[in-house]
């Protein structure tokens, strides 16, 4: 049952067995050295949205093969425009299998008089506290150059797990805002299956069990002082918690303890992905942008 389980996924996401075979036996056999080559990779670069090693299939690299992605040092934080010190960071996180160019939305419709657009890619079948750290290593190194006075940060899916994460370890005044669009919280119990495979699991399938050591420690640990949450969450027909997204439950999306800590709750009838091309989200998310002080 798990072998035929294992070969239905490939195929809906177009993977080769033996391929995926090979990255997770390298990655298992010693995960230290894989971490060792993310944390070595640079701090930031530039790049237009529309860059080649943005598109679908990287993104999907990124999920399936890590350690090639990470390998052909890809990932980090990419700055969509040079840096200037009079505009606000605002940085985006996508979620698995995914890459930058999912917030083009809100990246082409951001107040650029205002804000600067940055963008974390990184592989997404890495454990979600690899990739957290990762980005808090860079982050840390772009404030030590640049001495920006406040960052501003927003997830999609498991990248609002990856942003709240990191938001948590970078514990620094200058994190004023975050945002999460359509966040599993509490999980995705289909995760269960994938976390089953043993050697085949992709890392990061284990992080979105239901109840993982992972996410425990997420719902538990309270956000630094002075960082304002905003949670949005997407659903289909009436918002109750057994409605979803289309991908992720309502109740999964509002879990109690995150929703407690949250400054605002933001609901729309929209679907997973569609939530980043909401123009509705757009206009609270650009709102709340603005009404900061």
């Amino acid at each position: 049952m798990r072998t035929l389980a294992l070969v239905l996924v490939l195929l809906l996401e177009g993977c080769a067995f033996s391929q995926l075979r090979e990255e997770l036996s390298e990655f298992y056999a010693d995960p230290a050295a894989l971490t060792g080559e993310v944390f070595a990779r640079g701090a930031a670069q530039i790049a237009r949205l529309d860059a080649p090693g943005f598109t679908f299939d990287y993104g999907r690299m990124g999920l399936w093969q890590p350690v090639s992605f990470v390998k052909e040092k890809r990932g980090g934080i990419y700055f969509l425009e040079a840096y200037d010190p009079a505009k606000i960071p605002v940085l985006f996180v996508h979620g698995a299998g995914s890459t930058p160019q999912d917030w083009r939305y809100f990246i082409e419709r951001l107040d650029r008089s205002r804000y600067q657009a940055w963008a974390y890619y990184y592989p997404t079948g890495l454990p979600m506290d690899v990739s957290a750290d990762w980005l808090n290593r860079i982050v840390t190194a772009l404030h030590a150059r640049y001495g920006f006075q406040q960052l501003f940060v927003a997830g999609h899916s498991m990248g609002g797990l990856v942003a709240r994460r990191f938001v948590s370890l970078n514990a620094q005044p200058y994190v004023k805002l975050l945002f999460t669009f359509a966040t599993p919280w509490d999980g995705v119990p289909f995760a269960r299956l994938g976390a089953s495979l043993g050697v085949y699991a992709i890392p990061s399938w284990r992080d979105l069990v239901p109840g993982s050591a992972f996410l425990r420690a997420l719902q538990s640990e309270a956000l630094p002082a002075g960082v304002e949450h905003h949670l949005f969450f997407g659903y289909r027909e009436d918002a109750g918690p057994y409605d979803s997204d289309g991908v992720i439950t309502v109740s999964s999306q509002r879990e109690s303890r995150i929703e407690a800590a949250a400054a605002q709750v933001h609901g729309f009838k929209t679907d997973h992905s569609g939530i980043l091309d909401d123009a509705a989200v757009f206009a609270r998310f650009a709102g709340l942008l603005a009404g900061f002080n």
